[in-house]
């Protein structure tokens, strides 16, 4: 079975590329850089160089695959130039949609983020028919959203497609902005001290990798065309997770708590200068914010109907720090 899959060299698109080839699927992998050190290898991936916005090598990879895994998106929430984020998430999946209709694609996977429902309500789980009760906090969840509605317009076309809403992913894979959660980990490995903000009753929802692309195959198989998904894994304050690493990582290392709102101000400051100087911000006060918003979410549809499977944080945790010690080692 040929399926065309985007965003290979990223976190999730790295993983499931993979995970599709060892089992057997014929997986064509739309690339910008074929010198990437992210590039997936198996006998069963074959590599496609392009973009999402070139429609050619989007048309010619796609050519003869039964389904598609469109996991690329621009996840770089310090940038502030909105046409960034609306090429690759809503042009971008605008192009890849009608390339799968015009080849007959049998079903459209669309991995989605559950930051376009907005932070979550007091005591109350975000699930797939939670409506919006906030204004947009950045380009990011604007453009996602605008690309979900891109897929569920097509669907209605007639070419199937299914929204996974995944949470905050960790685990082995790739490094970069979306797995936070391994960043702090290896500098806990690292590092005698680690800074946090005080804000630590703050809770999110925080999902294994392994569980995310096993996802996917199973939204493939079981899911149905026009539905949503929430992919996530399990609940837990800041507090719950730093705690939860350090037993993992058995270490004497600190976790030191700042004020938050002191911490904010520095920030303020800081990217003030670096306006100055023309540097671009690594976190802002609005990503600060962003960061430390409540998203509980349920992900009981997809238990349900997809058959989906969740990893608890502590094991979940416990396999991730292997991965970064083995990693640490390797470096």
């Amino acid at each position: 079975m040929k399926v065309f899959l985007t965003g290979a060299t990223g976190y999730i698109g790295n993983r499931l590329a993979i995970h599709l080839a060892e089992n057997n699927y014929e997986v064509h992998a739309l690339v910008r850089n074929l010198k990437s050190d992210n590039i997936p290898v198996h006998s069963n991936i074959i590599l496609f160089e392009g973009n999402l916005n070139d429609n050619l090598s989007v048309e010619k990879a796609i050519a003869n695959c039964d389904y598609v895994f469109h996991t690329a998106a621009f996840t770089k929430l310090t940038c502030n130039d909105v046409k960034e984020f609306y090429e690759v998430n809503v042009q971008g999946t605008a192009n890849v949609l009608n390339a799968a209709k015009n080849n007959g694609v049998k079903k459209v996977i669309f991995t989605s983020s559950v930051s376009v429902y907005g932070p979550s309500q007091p005591h109350s789980s975000i699930t797939e028919i939670h409506p919006r009760m906030s204004s947009y906090a950045n380009d990011y969840e604007l453009t996602k959203t605008m690309a979900e509605n891109l897929v569920l317009e097509f669907n209605k076309k007639g070419l199937p497609g299914i929204i996974l809403n995944v949470s905050r992913v960790y685990g082995p894979g790739n490094t970069g902005f979306s797995n936070g959660v391994n960043r702090f980990a290896s500098m806990l490995l690292k590092k005698r001290f680690v800074f946090v903000p005080s804000k630590l009753k703050i809770e999110s929802n925080y999902v294994y990798i392994d569980d995310v692309t096993k996802a996917h195959i199973l939204a493939l198989n079981n899911g149905i065309a026009g539905e949503k998904y929430i992919i996530g894994g399990e609940n837990a304050s800041y507090e719950k997770l730093f705690s939860t690493i350090s037993a993992s990582i058995q270490t004497k290392n600190s976790i030191v708590k700042i004020n938050y709102k002191l911490l904010k101000t520095g920030l303020f400051l800081m990217s003030l200068l670096d306006k100055l100087v023309l540097n671009e911000s690594s976190l802002t006060p609005k990503l600060l914010d962003y960061l430390f918003t409540n998203r509980i979410v349920s992900s009981l549809k997809a238990v349900s109907q997809l058959g989906y499977e969740i990893t608890p944080l502590k094991t979940g945790m416990q396999q991730t720090i292997e991965f970064l010690k083995h990693r640490n080692h390797e470096n």
